[in-house]
């Protein structure tokens, strides 16, 4: 057992951190890219949504599969399709095959919700909330370091942190193949109707509206942090990096520490509620912040914020989801994720050139929105 959970569920959290810190290498690198091949800053940036864009077609059909034919193979397909696109990315030498090398890693890397579902069948109900949250931890932790250990490979060259990236996910194909148990998923007949009624209950439309408002806002201000930071306060990209790490490790002891013992004694809908009203005054301080100190207090609520929504939110859909249909409902979620990554650093991009300090209005308003949807949701 580790921290009071099964000990198949210890590789998927590696599995999970692996993925992200492969999926988020490219962050830091677009400007040189752009240098490299002659390309335009418009066209960099459409080279992050692509992976998105394909990862929001993919999600669902992972999880699916999934449900039919078991978490670990699909996971070991999807890191496959990743894999194929890193050595793409190694070795390209035009920006179409840029372009194909991110397709490809985001049809695999679509598997987010796969994974979850995994953590799902492995553990009891009764330990299903932490075993999310660590998953988040797991998650939130790849999100930091990925942009920072390429930052530092780039120092060698600009092919470094790709083939790093090549590295990392023969790693994880590894470790899934040797350490992941494989878990039957149960039987799955068809029962399309089952999950039609699934995703139109208002109990569940509430809670996916509530998880699409809080990626969208979580994403405004991560996709355009170092631009942020730029605008507002001056600050280099080392610190940018710093106070990333900064918040992925209050998010971690938060998740660890904090979430789950309040979770047990509050419960998941209170935790969530409590969530969005920290993330409201977060981006809302954000118009008022003129100095390190000031932010380091939206960062802290931010980090915090984030810690309680995205395990809690998790939990409240596979709560409403059908038993066999976990792994497709978690697909569509994830779906709806990268739906909200794809536009969501445009948006804050065109606020920023309009008004650096109308930059939390936005992500503030729709935390408000999911705050007041909390208090529509149907009986648990």
């Amino acid at each position: 057992m580790r921290f009071g959970l099964p000990r198949q569920v210890v590789p998927i959290y590696a599995v999970i951190f692996i993925d992200v810190v492969g999926y988020t290498f490219l962050i830091p690198l677009l400007p040189a890219l752009g240098r490299r091949f002659d390309a335009s800053a418009t066209t960099m940036g459409a080279l992050l949504s692509t992976a998105a864009i394909c990862a929001t077609v993919s999600s669902p059909l992972w999880g699916r599969l999934s449900d039919r034919i078991g978490r670990k193979r699909v996971l070991m397909a999807s890191q496959g399709f990743t894999l194929c696109g890193y050595l793409l990315l190694a070795l390209a030498g035009s920006v179409p095959v840029l372009f194909l090398s991110r397709a490809i890693q985001g049809l695999g890397g679509g598997n987010l919700g796969v994974a979850q579902a995994y953590v799902v069948d492995a553990v009891a109900e009764k330990d299903r909330e932490r075993a999310l949250a660590l998953s988040t931890a797991a998650f939130g932790l790849g999100f930091v370091v990925g942009p920072i250990v390429s930052g530092l490979l780039v120092k060698i060259s600009l092919d470094a942190p790709f083939w790093a990236g090549v590295g990392f996910e023969a790693l994880n194909i590894l470790l899934s193949g040797f350490f992941l148990r494989g878990i039957d998923p149960e039987p799955v007949r068809p029962l399309r109707g089952e999950m039609r009624r699934a995703l139109r209950s208002p109990a569940m439309l509430n809670v996916l509206a509530r998880q699409f408002l809080f990626i969208f806002a979580f994403t405004y201000l991560f996709g355009t942090f170092g631009l942020y930071l730029d605008r507002a306060l001056r600050a280099s990209a080392t610190a940018d990096g710093l106070m990333l790490a900064a918040a992925g490790a209050i998010g971690a002891v938060t998740l660890i520490f904090v979430v789950a013992p309040l979770e047990r004694k509050l419960g998941t809908f209170q935790i969530v509620q409590v969530g969005f009203a920290l993330a409201i005054v977060a981006y809302a301080l954000i118009g008022f912040v003129r100095d390190v100190a000031a932010f380091a207090i939206v960062l802290v609520l931010w980090a915090v914020a984030g810690s309680a929504l995205f395990p809690s939110l998790q939990k409240l859909i596979v709560d409403r989801a059908p038993p066999n249909r976990r792994g497709a409902m978690l697909g569509v979620a994830d779906s709806l994720n990268n739906a909200a990554m794809i536009f969501a650093p445009a948006v804050a991009g065109a606020i920023l050139e309009l008004n650096v300090r109308l930059s939390g209005v936005l992500p503030a308003a729709c935390m408000a929105a999911a705050f007041g949807l909390g208090f529509l949701r149907k009986k648990e």
